[in-house]
């Protein structure tokens, strides 16, 4: 019987900052490995990573960084957060959804998504 690769958890694909993988043209594409993917099995290495936003958030233990405690005075996911550009809006607006509606809401209406940030809307709205 062949062997099979793991099946990673869904809230895998949502990046620390609020991105989402699934809906990401280089993830899609194979350009990217994901902000999160690898790092529980030992097949990336942490201390390798470049991005202060995903170790700050791994070593720390959180999902994303919605899940922090210190995210509203954070100097480095806000200055991610905080840059013009659309997709920037959408990743802080991706990650105050999670912190309001939890990741089983943010996922499913993600996954429904066809554009990459795609449209979050408040349930019962």
């Amino acid at each position: 019987m062949k062997p099979t690769a793991p099946i990673e958890e869904p809230i895998q694909y949502v990046a620390c900052c609020g991105a989402y993988c699934k809906t990401c043209r280089p993830f899609l594409d194979g350009f990217c490995k994901s902000c999160k993917l690898g790092y529980r099995s030992g097949e990336r290495d942490l201390a390798r990573a470049k991005c202060r936003i995903k170790v700050c958030c791994l070593n720390r233990g959180l999902a994303s960084c919605a899940d922090c405690p210190d995210l509203d005075g954070c100097t480095i996911i806000g200055a991610v957060h905080n840059r013009t550009g659309y997709k920037y809006r959408k990743y802080r607006q991706s990650t105050e959804f999670i912190r309001s509606c939890g990741y089983a809401e943010f996922i499913r209406q993600a996954d429904n998504s066809t554009g990459a940030y795609g449209r979050l809307e408040q349930p019962g709205s």
